[in-house]
């Protein structure tokens, strides 16, 4: 069973480890080859939510709700938004998951998608958090995969989280609460950092739609 963090040393450690993993992204993404340099101009206001450049997902293989295969042609010709979670995060993502159906609710056609991918892989299925999304009324794409397919993408999206195994058999999962944004063409196209709301997220998505018309 999960069990939530309460004690000032694990918020600690967990901010350490965010910030190391954070600079070896950033020394990582400076070691891209030129081909991967973002020729767009992207306007000032932005920038702060546009991944630059926009990232193609690795290959990849998960398994929804009903044991069905998501891979990376379920984004092809739709806008996708992606949140990790676990069944065991509430109520620190409360707030994102009521974004991300207010998003859903906004956004109701066929353009559009939500995926909750589970980021506690080795003791939660894509069923049990489809079940856990459904007994608080989110209706979203539920998935995961075996710990080497999640870090993979969790590393892809950086979507950072940290697994602390207690010496009772229990843990606890802490996480960061982005929400982002795949293009139609299967790219990370943007990350949304808290503190947001859906009619933030909206009116920034509407910007860069038009940009996107524009520039690709």
């Amino acid at each position: 069973m999960a069990k939530r963090c309460k004690g000032l040393n694990s918020k600690c450690f967990l901010f350490t480890y965010l910030i190391i993993v954070s600079f070896l992204l950033v020394l990582w993404l400076n070691r891209l080859p030129l081909m991967h340099e973002d020729t767009r101009d992207i306007p000032i206001d932005m920038q702060a939510y546009i991944a630059s450049p926009a990232l193609p997902l690795p290959t990849f293989l998960l398994e929804t709700n009903g044991k069905l295969a998501l891979t990376n042609k379920w984004f092809d010709d739709k806008w996708s938004f992606v949140y990790f979670t676990h069944g065991h995060c509430l109520p620190v993502c409360q707030p994102s998951l009521k974004t991300m159906s207010e998003l859903q609710a906004s956004f109701a056609n066929s353009d559009f998608q939500f995926l909750t991918i589970g980021l506690d892989s080795q003791h939660e299925t894509a069923d049990e958090l489809d079940l856990f999304l459904k007994s608080q009324a989110f209706e979203f794409t539920a998935a995961t995969a075996d710990l080497v397919e999640i870090d993979m993408l969790s590393k892809a999206f950086i979507a950072l989280y940290l697994q602390t195994d207690f010496t009772d058999g229990s843990y606890q999962i802490e996480q960061e609460h982005h929400i982002f944004l795949v293009d139609p063409k299967g790219r990370i196209y943007a990350r949304f950092k808290p503190p947001y709301s859906s009619a933030s997220i909206s009116a920034q998505f509407l910007k860069l739609r038009h940009f996107y018309a524009k520039s690709e």
